[in-house]
């Protein structure tokens, strides 16, 4: 009997060919299931019958006239931890006084005693004394998270089941904790929400140059920003680009995998704007347990799926309005979640380049024409390729604003063009530029494998950090005074005040 030989060779460009090929059908299944769920999921219209409990008694008016379907909503302790002020934090931060939800607190958090933020927590305080709401200061040690130290004492004080944690760049429309929570049913432990931006288009801050008038309730407007003067001295065409490019990202490259791993039951859990069920919190040891990780938010939703939860999202987006957006920093924190990722998730690396346009697009035209054996023109298949896939991020964004977007087309042309140039490039250069080094508030930090985060540097440093910081002016008109300085975990209230000798005064007219 003849035996066959085996093949003496591997043609591993045909293998690697068609590889790559069938990664490229899959990521434009990826493409068209974003569009298809993006569609389904989010700007869902409350049904009348929801899992909570009806009840007669309680009654919401909307235009002024009563709801047909009134629900009793579980409780919610929600955790604002503040770094700084910017000029739309108070604009930010007053919308969680104006929802339109029935049983509601707000715990705010500001670690530094001397921050600013205070004084703008304080003034809404005394805004909306019907508002159950708290200033807690000092923040506690419990870790090197900044973010788990900034709201553990509130956590810990927190009166009701449901925990939403919410960072101080969202603002929130009056019904987005109503959907969130008829989202949290009896098997979810996490409910998040699509990271994305406000029109912020027309967004700017002007040098003041004019007399504030007497009637202003902001009282980060008396407060002088540092790097205010670089901020003013921006062109409004350059504002109005960093804010289109990041409703872009964020309507686009990000939700793809954001809505794509919701869809399929991975976990993708952005921490911007997040409900959690306590009961779950405890079940793993509380925040704390999660204080030696940066990205603590995937952790949390790792753990809480392993105990046998489910992590879903919400269909309202996080509507994220940072006043002090400029484009290095927009780049220096992709760089920073690059990092995390490639720490937390390390065939990142792989994958990440291959998910980018430009860079699977010429692989694809690569293989189709080695596949053909020539016949495929590789320069027609890429402009195809590119072609399609900005069509496709266009419809995906237009699901994402549910509405008219706030720029042109030949400007949504542009910023696509930069973003999908500038992904490989600051992939790259996280990588390779002190790869397990990130900036994050005012400290660095040095990642380990899995995740696992130790402060790097002992010296704070200010020059990447994600919110401009605000000194206090010197006021010599009619003032009233905010004592901003109180004891480490003190708590407090519209209705109190520090106990007297203790903490210093700072000035500013309102």
């Amino acid at each position: 009997m003849q035996l066959i030989p085996p093949p003496m060779f591997v043609d591993y460009d045909i293998l690697l060919a068609c590889g790559l090929l069938i990664f490229w059908c899959g990521y434009w299944l990826v493409h068209i299931s974003a569009i298809c769920y993006g569609k389904f999921k989010l700007y869902r219209k409350p049904k009348p019958e929801s899992s909570v409990q009806l009840i007669p008694s309680l009654v919401s008016l909307e235009h002024g006239l009563p709801r047909n379907n009134k629900k009793q909503y579980p409780g919610v302790s929600i955790l604002k931890p503040l770094l700084g002020v910017d000029p739309n934090l108070f604009v930010n931060l007053s919308s969680y006084f104006q929802m339109e939800y029935p049983t509601y607190e707000v715990l705010i958090c500001v670690v530094d005693r001397n921050d600013p933020a205070a004084m703008v927590a304080n003034r809404l305080l005394e805004m909306y004394p019907t508002v159950d709401a708290r200033l807690f200061l000092g923040g506690s040690q419990v870790g090197v998270n900044p973010k788990i130290n900034n709201v553990h004492a509130a956590y810990q004080a927190a009166k009701y089941s449901l925990i939403l944690i919410s960072d101080s760049s969202i603002k929130m429309k009056k019904d987005t904790l109503s959907d969130m929570v008829d989202n949290m049913a009896d098997d979810v432990a996490i409910v998040h929400q699509v990271p994305f931006t406000c029109d912020r288009i027309d967004n700017r801050t002007e040098p003041m140059t004019s007399p504030l008038s007497d009637n202003s309730t902001d009282p980060s407007s008396f407060l002088k920003l540092d790097g205010q003067v670089e901020y003013q001295n921006q062109t409004r065409k350059q504002r109005r680009f960093v804010a289109t490019l990041e409703k872009v990202f964020f309507g686009t490259a990000h939700a793809r995998v954001y809505l794509m791993a919701d869809l399929v039951g991975a976990i993708c859990h952005t921490g911007m704007s997040t409900l959690l069920r306590k009961q779950a919190m405890d079940e793993c040891g509380g925040l704390q347990a999660f204080a030696g990780y940066l990205a603590e938010d995937y952790f949390m939703a790792k753990l809480v799926v392993a105990r046998g939860w489910r992590t879903t999202v919400s269909s309202r987006p996080a509507l994220q309005n940072n006043g002090g957006s400029e484009l290095s920093k927009f780049q220096d924190r992709l760089r920073r979640w690059v990092k995390l990722r490639i720490a937390m998730v390390p065939h990142t690396i792989v994958l990440e380049p291959l998910s980018e346009c430009l860079i699977l697009g010429a692989c694809a035209a690569w293989a189709a024409n080695t596949l053909s054996g020539g016949s495929i023109d590789p320069y027609a298949f890429y402009m195809i390729h590119v072609l399609v896939w900005f069509l496709l991020d266009w419809i995906l964004l237009n699901v994402m604003q549910n509405g008219p977007l706030p720029f042109t087309k030949f400007e949504y042309l542009v910023a696509w063009l930069y973003r999908e140039f500038m992904g490989p490039y600051l992939f790259l250069t996280a990588l390779l530029w002190r790869p397990s080094v990130v900036t994050w508030t005012t400290r660095q930090y040095r990642l380990r494998w899995g995740g696992l985060s130790e402060i790097y540097n002992q010296q704070p440093t200010s020059s990447s950090s994600d919110s401009i910081t605000a000194t206090v002016p010197i006021a010599t008109t009619t003032s009233v005074t905010y004592d901003t300085t109180v004891p480490n975990n003190y708590c407090s209230t519209h209705q109190q005040q520090p106990p007297n000798g203790i903490g210093f005064t700072s000035k500013i007219k309102v």
